[in-house]
């Protein structure tokens, strides 16, 4: 029951204040690239935490790199340092960005350990 309902519970809690906290803390443009970062990995990391699969069906590394690339990808997307016009257009016409960038990382880190 722990690792099922209470775990993810906890990290959500954890990732508010702590991202409200170091939100008040930190400015700047470095700041700013910080929080987007740990952003990023902690709600990778509550995507693991939702993952609560005794074993895992595919033993793939491959799969594990390619969600990696994802990852980096739209971390580098969100911190503004790919601007390719075409992407972003199409991104924007199937309504990728803001909270679904989110729920993208969440949803890497469910499937990097599935």
């Amino acid at each position: 029951m722990y690792r099922r309902y209470i775990l993810p519970l906890l990290l959500l809690l954890a990732l508010s204040l702590g991202l409200r906290w170091l939100g008040v803390i930190l400015s700047g443009h470095l700041g700013n690239a910080l929080l987007i970062i740990l952003r990023a990995v902690l709600l990778f990391s509550f995507g693991m935490s939702l993952n609560i699969a005794k074993r895992r069906r595919y033993e793939s590394w491959l799969k594990k790199v390619i969600v990696s690339f994802v990852f980096i990808f739209f971390l580098v997307w969100d911190m503004g340092y790919v601007m390719i016009p075409e992407l972003k257009q199409i991104f924007n016409w199937l309504g990728l960005y803001g909270y679904i960038v989110y729920l993208i990382y969440i949803y890497c880190g469910y499937i990097f350990f599935d």
